[in-house]
């Protein structure tokens, strides 16, 4: 059993050293996850971890260790487990961190921003703001529905359509 763990172990390992380099190198090694229908419970790198984990403990606990096969078997299954369950976690939290990029113009709502090209007066046309809106400084086309805003002026977003936002002069003064 010490020659089984001792293959396992390094065969595992080289295939784990492999993807950590493509990954490096700028390949999707996560690409390559099999799907049988489990849906995160299982990737070709959380059965990776298993097998590298469970080979590697079931070789240093014939090496280092006095106790029978079978419980070393036990505890490399058991390390195994643990390396499997926790990549699968890792990974489940790596892709809630995933992002598009894609701006949400409804995110902006609330949002204080400065006129950047003059808006003109009751949705006869667009003009642009500058704000932060989900992180990032943007420019977007804004309509009034009243009078004309100049460039310069702060103003609060209080509706969104597509593209485009809808604002209104802020006044710090009505707010406090």
């Amino acid at each position: 059993p010490l020659e089984i763990y001792w293959v396992v172990a390094i065969a595992s390992s080289s295939v784990l050293g492999l993807m950590i380099l493509l990954n490096v190198f700028g390949f999707d090694v996560d690409e390559l996850d099999i799907d049988f229908g489990l849906g995160d419970a299982f990737s070709f790198n959380s059965a990776i971890a298993f097998v590298c984990v469970a080979a590697w403990s079931g070789y240093i606990g014939h090496t280092t260790t006095q106790l029978i096969g079978w419980v070393i078997l036990a505890f490399s299954i058991a390390a195994g487990l643990v390396a499997y369950i926790g990549s699968i976690y890792i990974m489940h939290k790596m892709k809630g961190m995933e992002s598009t990029g894609t701006l949400n113009m409804e995110n902006g709502i609330g949002t204080i921003a400065e006129v950047y090209l003059t808006i003109p007066e009751k949705e006869s046309g667009k003009g642009q703001i500058q704000g932060i809106i989900q992180g990032r400084l943007v420019t977007i086309d804004a309509i009034s529905k009243g009078d004309a805003i100049p460039t310069g002026t702060k103003v609060i977003i209080y509706d969104s359509e597509q593209d485009v936002v809808y604002v209104e002069p802020y006044n710090e003064s009505e707010i406090n």
